[in-house]
């Protein structure tokens, strides 16, 4: 599945190249200005131009997070929604969940959607201090902010670090953390 996966995001990031240099030698054959093609490519390829589960799968760490949220439903959720966070395990945070696949598809998609937040919470938004943000799942997520360290705590008391904030995509933000929040 990981490898169906890769397959298809790089297939995606292929088509979107040739789309993008086929604008772009359009441009250069109507305008004959070099300079302006250029100016284009620079300024054009923010982070803001794809959804935020495009802007994690750019990432690289966040495969197996990707792979599962998508294989249960939860990836088209992500990508079409109007402002979400994403509280996205690293890859070997997944690695070290036991059990994962003999859990029901409902047990999965419960556990994906405790780690999504239904607005955007930047790292610099989050307050020096504790707060709490309810997730996808109805859940509350204690974050706390000690000297711009970032701790995700789950109902159950399970803790993560951020050890990535910050993944912007045009309708969220993903920050990678360290563990699985699971039950």
């Amino acid at each position: 599945m990981t490898h169906s996966f890769s397959s298809l995001v790089a297939t995606g990031a292929i088509a979107l190249s040739l789309v993008a240099c086929s604008t772009e030698a359009d441009g250069d054959a109507t305008t004959g200005d070099n300079s302006a093609a250029s100016d284009e490519v620079s300024g054009d390829m923010t982070p803001s131009s794809v959804d935020v589960v495009e802007a994690a799968s750019a990432n690289g760490n966040l495969d197996r997070f990707l792979e599962v949220a998508v294989s249960n439903g939860v990836g088209e959720t992500l990508a079409n929604a109007d402002a979400v966070t994403i509280f996205a395990p690293i890859d070997e945070a997944f690695g070290a969940v036991e059990g994962l696949d003999q859990m029901s598809q409902e047990q999965v998609v419960a556990i994906l959607q405790r780690h999504a937040v239904g607005r955007i919470i930047r790292a610099e938004d989050i307050a020096e201090g504790e707060t709490q943000l309810q997730t996808l799942s109805g859940e509350t997520l204690t974050i706390n902010n000690q000297g711009g360290q970032i701790m995700v705590t789950s109902p159950d008391g399970v803790e993560a670090r951020v050890v990535e904030a910050d993944i912007t995509g045009d309708n969220g933000v993903v920050h990678a953390i360290n563990t699985v929040l699971t039950e």
